[in-house]
């Protein structure tokens, strides 16, 4: 049983304010040096306004932070952004047409004129100062020159010019230049330049604005390259316009091109491709030593000739090319008195050295026949020519088949916006 009486009844009216109090239960005389309730109100209210503008500043910041390019130091920036789109637009370019100057070692600036293609197939000249040009041709990383001996002069290559004029020659890089051209500017490999991947954020700048053709692009200072970006295509990439690499040893200007001169390119590529079965290279000597000749008599109507051939690299010992078979061309030329006489089968033909390394040859000359009261014997001589091949006949006819199918490729690339 439960005492009712015991428990707290709630008042049923509040009690009077106890003495000092007004009606709300606040001191009447606590706030004698306080202003009126009114002001107290208006202050507040001032108060919270401030605070609240105070906040909506703070976060317009934040979101311009997150908008506005900050610059190349933060790797998200617009900067980098700019350069990744131009960086997919030419990654997938069936070709590309540069104009420019490139730095030959110890001659100087050579006008270069060439149409690189996606997979690294390029078709152009090279000029020095005042000197015809050389036909420039490249596939595989491998990349071939042709000129005149005036032309070679101007490269510094004055005692190898006369031999040189015959072949086309097989250009190493570190050559005449420091490294392969169309390796270098092939629209993938270009695109991945543009990323700028090796260089830190604080080697990064932007310039004033040049003019490159009719119009202007921004340079973009990454260590000692410069890549100059022109306007926006469709879709929002912005076109390289210019790229100097080193300190300005290269400075090329990159032009698009239409389906028609990809094409023609093409054409064009297949049928000059043919002087890199006939190139030399010019790291490799090829030297003759005449083992048995006769000049004196010989038998009445045969000889037999023996010559030595020997390989030299005159390259690094540590490249590749310094072990390679090299395949060397070869062919007797033999006579009696002054009269060419037959030679048999094995008197040409084409053989494999490795540098370091000789390989004996002979050839079997037949005199004419001679008359019952003529001399019985005459005065032969025999001479061997040879010549060293860039390429075997087996690379070349890969680099036919390969010429073919990046030709295809090209054709399925979609062309630039």
């Amino acid at each position: 049983m439960t005492d009712d009486a015991a428990r707290p009844v709630p008042p049923e009216i509040p009690p009077p304010p106890a003495a000092g109090e007004d009606s709300d239960g606040c001191d009447e005389n606590a706030g004698e040096h306080l202003p009126p309730p009114s002001r107290r109100r208006s202050r507040r209210r001032a108060a919270l306004i401030a605070l609240g503008a105070l906040a909506v500043a703070v976060a317009v910041l934040l979101w311009s932070l997150e908008v506005i390019d900050i610059g190349p130091g933060d790797p998200n920036s617009s900067l980098r952004a700019d350069l990744a789109r131009s960086a997919a637009l030419l990654r997938g370019a069936p070709a590309l047409h540069y104009t420019g100057t490139m730095r030959v070692k110890d001659h100087g600036d050579a006008r270069l004129d060439l149409i690189v293609s996606n997979p690294g197939d390029a078709l152009g000249t090279l000029t020095m100062s005042d000197s015809p040009p050389l036909d420039y041709v490249a596939i595989d990383g491998k990349s071939f020159l042709r000129g005149n001996t005036e032309a070679w002069q101007s490269l510094g290559m004055a005692e190898k010019s006369a031999v040189l004029a015959e072949h086309p020659s097989l250009v190493a890089p570190g050559i005449f230049f420091s490294q392969d051209l169309a390796t270098t500017l092939a629209p993938p490999a270009l695109a991945k330049t543009l990323l700028l991947e090796r260089i830190p954020d604080e080697k990064i700048s932007v310039g004033a604005p040049v003019t490159v053709g009719d119009h202007s692009c921004t340079p973009i200072h990454a260590d000692d390259m410069t890549i100059c970006l022109g306007k926006k295509l469709v879709g929002g990439a912005r076109f390289v316009d210019r790229i100097s690499f080193s300190g300005g040893s290269t400075v090329v200007d990159i032009e698009a091109m239409s389906r028609e001169a990809v094409n023609r390119f093409s054409t064009d590529f297949q049928s000059k491709l043919t002087m890199t079965r006939e190139a030399v290279n010019p790291r490799i000597r090829v030297t003759t030593q005449i083992l048995r000749d006769y000049e004196g008599k010989c038998a009445p109507t045969l000889c037999i000739f023996d010559a030595r051939v020997t390989v030299t690299f005159l390259g690094s010992t540590a490249a590749a090319e310094a072990s390679e078979a090299v395949q060397v061309n070869y062919l007797w030329v033999i006579d009696r008195d002054g009269v060419p006489v037959r030679v048999g089968p094995n008197c040409s033909g084409a053989v494999l050295i490795k540098p370091g390394q000789s390989t004996d040859l002979s050839c079997t000359a037949t005199g004419p026949s001679v008359s019952a009261d003529g001399p019985s014997s005459g005065q032969y001589r025999g001479q061997i020519r040879t010549s060293d091949v860039a390429l075997t006949q087996t690379e070349y006819k890969r680099l036919v088949r390969l010429a073919a199918d990046n030709s295809q490729r090209v054709a399925a690339l979609p062309d630039l916006p």
